[in-house]
This record gives structure tokens, sequence and C-alpha cells, in this order.
């Protein structure tokens, strides 16, 4: 099987933990667990039996993530580890040679990859910049086919931080049911909005709708390692059939802490986190693209830990973030790895000074640049 490489992924695993300023990372400061659960809860964690639990999740697990969705059971969810085990099973579950799969970008590409090396046809439709990276609805319209099996689109979006406006999402939704086909949206910053105006799942507005989530990126807890799907029965169960062949289970000290956090009330207080660092740290990057107008540009995220940055240097994307990493030990994610040159993601999740030294260092290394 020839499977392209997840570029995204593995600039990060060879250099984010080799630099100073790790500013590549697209989700907010994560959590200890001294700081997420109380000492009561952590008693109770210490008695966690260490054993296989329930293949496809924990049935309370799976009853209280049903709860944030609407008309859900524990059956129309599948816990995984982490949301890329979830992408990874759906598209096993789903698609087959031949299917065609209209994927909106720029996006989190695992999917993209994957079903390319299931040999389905990947058919891209770009967010276009002067929509407010937005889809075009007509190129929209104009890439599904008799052979489309599913949309699929990541909001809030990674990497420019759009959200999709509800308009959006009904006029997706109206052309899929036109065509009878699925829709699968990526959701794991789902809660991030800076305006606290948290969106619908595609879940809840059509009945042949997906959702990935997880607690890695709005949640800031990446280390428990728990996502999960939400959709149809009939979907949960294609996509359980394939996880018996993937991780079996997932981990019963996971399980444990993720209970804890999708109640609404922790929920809430772990999503509001979430925006305070986001917000403080959008308004400082906002500040410093506005002093650095001559080489940087950029539309702001209105949700989601990071944001995508245009540079107005004649440089290739890749070459300028690997001299970033040698010369001031600052790594970011070129716009290469999205297909995208001319654009670097910048992460705005980090500590407040993390992000400011990283940012000071960025300045200085484009002044060497441009001398």
């Amino acid at each position: 099987m020839d499977i392209v490489e997840f570029s995204i992924e593995r600039i990060q695993s060879l250099y984010e933990n080799t630099v100073d300023y790790n500013l590549s990372d697209s989700g907010v400061h994560p959590y200890t667990l001294r700081e997420l659960l109380n000492e009561e809860q952590i008693s109770k964690l210490l008695d966690v039996e260490l054993g296989y639990g329930w293949t496809n999740g924990g049935v309370e697990l799976r009853q209280s993530i049903s709860r944030l969705y609407k008309d859900k059971t524990e059956d129309n969810v599948i816990v995984t580890n982490g949301s890329a085990e979830a992408n990874f099973i759906l598209v096993m579950g789903m698609l087959n040679p031949g299917d065609e799969l209209v994927v909106i970008v720029p996006n989190y590409l695992q999917i993209w990859g994957w079903a390319k090396a299931l040999n389905v046809k990947v058919v891209e439709v770009p967010l276009r910049e002067e929509l407010g990276w937005l889809p075009d609805m007509d190129e929209l319209k104009a890439a599904v086919t008799s052979k489309t099996k599913m949309i699929t689109y990541c909001s809030p979006n990674n990497p420019t931080g759009s959200i999709m406006p509800l308009e959006t999402l009904e006029q997706i939704v109206e052309l899929a049911r036109a065509h009878d086909i699925y829709v699968h949206a990526d959701e794991v910053y789902k809660g991030s909005e800076l305006d606290g105006n948290e969106g619908p799942s595609i879940a809840d507005i059509y009945d042949k709708g997906i959702a990935t989530n997880g607690l890695s990126k709005a949640m800031a807890l990446p280390g428990l390692r728990v996502g999960w799907l939400s959709g149809p029965i009939d979907v949960i169960a294609r996509a359980w059939h394939c996880k018996d062949y993937t991780s079996i289970t997932t981990s019963s000290v996971s399980e444990y802490a993720a209970n804890i956090v999708v109640q609404p009330q922790k929920r809430a207080q772990i999503l509001a986190r979430s925006r305070t660092i986001l917000n403080q740290n959008v308004a400082m990057l906002a500040e410093w693209v506005s002093n650095n107008s001559e080489n940087y540009s950029c539309q702001l995220p209105q949700a989601g830990g990071m944001a995508f940055v245009r540079y107005s240097m004649n440089i290739n994307s890749t070459e300028l973030v690997h001299r970033m990493r040698t010369e001031r030990s600052i790594m970011l994610l070129p716009g290469d790895c999205y297909g995208m040159d001319g654009y670097i993601r910048i992460g705005v999740g980090a500590p407040a000074n993390h992000l400011k030294a990283g940012l000071n260092q960025l300045q200085e290394f484009t002044r060497g640049l441009n001398d």
C-alpha cells in the first residue's frame, strides 16, 4: 500500500521537542492531572482496574458523550484512542476503492491521505480566503457526482480558525440530502469559539451527519488520548467493526478521567479556560501582525489553537520554517503541509509568555532575513 507522508505530523514529531519556542502546536496548553482532578477523584483513579474495557468505549462514558448531542444514545457513539483513530476507522468503515470523497481544504489531512491510500478518489474543494475562509458553494456543488460517498470538512478549521456558519452548514446538508450522501465534520475545536458561542454539530443537523471530536484540542487534554465518533447507529457499528482490528480498546485510566471532564459543568469550566487563553493570545498575535504588516498578514482565527499567517518574503514555507528552527530555535508549521505555500501556521494556545517570546524571536529572524 502506498501511503503519502503525513507531513503535518511528521515535521512536528521530528522537531517540536528540539526547539526553545514551539509554536507549532494547534491545541490549548494542557492540564496536569493534579489541576484537572480533585483529591477524591485522584484517590478513586488509583483504584481503577487496569484491565480491558468495552471495545467501543465504556457504557457510562458513551452515555455521557451522547448527551453532548441531540437525540443520541450510547449506540450513536464509539470511543477511540484520540480523534485520529476515530478518523481512521471512519474511513475504513465507510469508504471503498472507487468511491469519491469531497474534502474541503485546507484541513487536517489525515482523512485525505488515508482515503487516497485506499484508492478512493479524493476531490478537493478550497476554502476561499476572500470569503473569510469559507467554501464557494458553486464549487462544492460542482464537485459532487453520482460516485460521491461523503463530504468532509473541519470546523472550527485547522489551520485557519474559521467557523462554518449555520447558513453554510444548512446549504451543505441540503446538497448532501439531495444526493443521499454522508457529511463528516472534524469538530475537535468545537467549544473554543472566541466569542463563547458554540456552534452546532453536523450530527445534530443532518441524519447522515458524522462528527469526530475528542479531548485533545479545545479541551486541552491530548495526553488522555480520548476521541470519539458520533453519528448514525449503522455508521458507528461499522467503525466498531474496524476498531477490533486497530487498538481494540481505550485506556481504562483515560476513560475514567474522560467521563469526569465531559460532564456539563466541568466541560464548561475547561472550555472557559481555553477561551481565556486563546482570546488573550489572539489579541497578542493581532498586535504583532499589525507591527509586522510589511511581512505578515492574517485573517485572525475565530476559534481553535492556531492562526494561518500569510507572509510576503520570497522564500518557500518549508525552507522558511527550517531556517527559523535552526537559526532562532522557533518551530512553526509550513503552509506546504496543507499544499498552501506562502503561509505559516502559528500556534496560539501556548502560555502567553511563551508565545510572546517566540513572536519576538520570529520578528528578529524576519528582520535579519530582510537585511
